[in-house]
């Protein structure tokens, strides 16, 4: 006898859907969807007998996995663990229990979704370039977080217009020369988005930036640490007055070597970070910054997937939240000099 699995595969829907439809819990979804499961019932000459359902009810499974590349201590890191136990404290309102882990690329993304049992997913960190594809070729529901723009459900933020803010902010400040950093040496999803936006607030107040003032910083720490040591010990010389880092992270890491080159913050650089993390209040000076909610975008993903699980209809599939720049002491102002 075909099982609700393989009717939900048959229509592109989760599992839960079906049981949804069949147990007469299916006024929360499109009348579309509903229709179309109910044919399927009926074409497939599906018999619903309790002991064989008790086989067939889907096991309330949710994945979330991240992938950040070779970077360590994942799910250490603030943004991540906010984010991972907002999900999981909202996915519980929903009856559902999470499976979590990492992965080094997106092609293992595809391996750890084949796994039994699950009827969706979260999934931090895909390049948006294979967002598509690996939604199609899943069986049930998936939403992205941070994975830019594209025929897929994606959660992010408005990363240009918040890097837009701050550097514009910097650049006001009377800092003309400015570096950005970041851990990808071509930037991809948010850190792109953020270079746009930092790229944009340089031409609008037309401000210097050459390919030499990207600065690429790699996840080995003690290579990351002598880039910074030699950035350093130019920043003087090549009249640098400000850094805009893409995490507030790399930014906490960059002013103690700063310190330790004899490069004081903000009296000879002002320094910027992104996200309004631990690490820019444990800063000294405090990290001038962009604020983002990591629970709120948890929350906004699984509501999303759910609504996806439960076959609802959605006017959008990708959902930005806003920013906010937070003005603390890392930004000196220099039109007063």
């Amino acid at each position: 006898m075909i099982t609700i699995k393989e009717i939900a595969e048959q229509l592109g829907v989760s599992p839960t859907t079906v049981s949804n439809v069949l147990n007469g819990r299916g006024e929360r979804m499109s009348p579309k969807t509903r229709q179309r499961v109910e044919e399927a019932l009926v074409r497939n000459h599906y018999v619903h007998e309790t002991r064989g359902e008790e086989q067939d009810v889907p096991s309330r499974l949710v994945a979330v996995y991240f992938c950040l590349g070779d970077k360590e201590h994942i799910l250490m890191d603030p943004f991540c663990g906010e984010l991972l136990e907002s999900v999981e404290k909202e996915l519980q309102q929903h009856g559902r229990s999470t499976v979590c882990g990492i992965v080094g690329s997106d092609d293992q993304f595809g391996e750890k979704l084949k796994v039994g049992g699950l009827e969706g997913a979260i999934l931090l960190g895909c390049n948006p370039e294979n967002c598509a594809d690996l939604a199609r070729r899943t069986r049930f529901p998936i939403v992205f977080v941070d994975s830019g723009e594209g025929d897929y459900d994606n959660v992010g933020l408005q990363d240009f217009e918040g890097a837009y803010e701050i550097a514009s902010y910097l650049l006001k400040q009377g800092n003309r020369k400015v570096a950005f950093f970041c851990d990808q040496q071509k930037p991809i999803g948010s850190n792109l988005d953020r270079y746009r936006g930092f790229r944009k607030a340089m031409e609008r107040y037309r401000a210097p930036f050459s390919q030499e003032d990207y600065i690429y910083l790699p996840n080995e720490k003690n290579l990351r640490h002598e880039i910074l040591r030699q950035f350093a010990r130019r920043a003087r010389k090549e009249n640098y007055t400000g850094a805009f880092f893409a995490y507030d992270l790399l930014a906490n890491e960059a002013i103690n070597i700063f310190f330790s080159q004899g490069l004081r913050v903000p009296e000879d650089i002002s320094v910027t970070g992104f996200d309004d993390n631990i690490y820019a209040r444990l800063s000294r000076p405090m990290l001038t910054t962009v604020r983002q909610q990591p629970a709120e975008k948890g929350r906004t993903a699984v509501r999303m997937l759910m609504r996806r699980i439960y076959g609802e209809e959605m006017l959008v599939s990708r959902i930005q939240l806003p920013t906010e720049l937070i003005v603390r002491e890392s930004v000196a102002n220099r039109t007063r000099v």
